[in-house]
C-alpha cells in the first residue's frame, strides 16, 4: 500500500494504490518535504550510470531517510530492484517540483509527459549539470 491513493476504489482493492512494479515513484519523509506534497512529479537520476527516470511523490517514509523507491523506478535507473537486497549506498538525485501534483495517481504516459514539460521549463540537463559542477 502507498499513502498515495485513489480514493475511488474500496481499501482492499489494489488498484487504490500505486504499483510498485509498474509505476516509478519515489518516497520522502513524512516530515522533511520541502514542500512537496504527494502526486507531485520529479526526476531521479542515477549518477553512476546517467539513468534517468520522470517518477511521482507515492509514499511517505520514515524521518530522516530519503532513498526508496519504488522496483520500476530502480529498475528504469539500473539499479537492483530487488526489495529485501538490492538499492544502492548513493549517488542518486532527486529533483522534485513542488505543487507539480493533484494528490491523485497518475499513469506512467501522465508521469513522462508532465515531469518532462516541467523538468524541460526548469532548464533541463543543463540546468542539473550546472548544480553538480565542480
Amino acid at each position: 500500500m502507498t499513502a498515495l491513493e485513489d480514493t475511488t476504489k474500496a481499501l482492499t482493492d489494489t488498484h487504490r494504490y500505486v504499483n510498485s512494479n509498474e509505476v516509478p515513484f519515489f518516497v520522502l519523509p513524512f516530515d522533511q518535504r520541502g514542500g512537496a506534497r504527494l502526486g507531485d512529479l520529479g526526476l531521479v537520476v542515477n549518477r553512476a550510470s546517467g539513468q534517468r527516470s520522470y517518477a511521482i511523490f507515492a509514499d511517505l517514509g520514515p524521518s530522516g531517510h530519503i532513498g526508496e523507491g519504488s522496483i520500476a523506478l530502480a529498475e528504469a535507473l539500473g539499479i537492483d530492484s530487488d526489495p529485501k537486497r538490492g538499492g544502492t549506498d548513493g549517488g542518486v538525485v532527486y529533483l522534485v517540483f513542488p505543487g507539480s501534483g493533484d494528490g491523485k495517481p497518475r499513469t506512467v504516459a501522465e508521469i513522462n509527459t508532465e515531469a518532462e514539460r516541467l523538468f524541460e521549463a526548469w532548464g533541463g540537463m543543463e540546468q542539473l549539470e550546472a548544480c553538480f559542477a565542480e
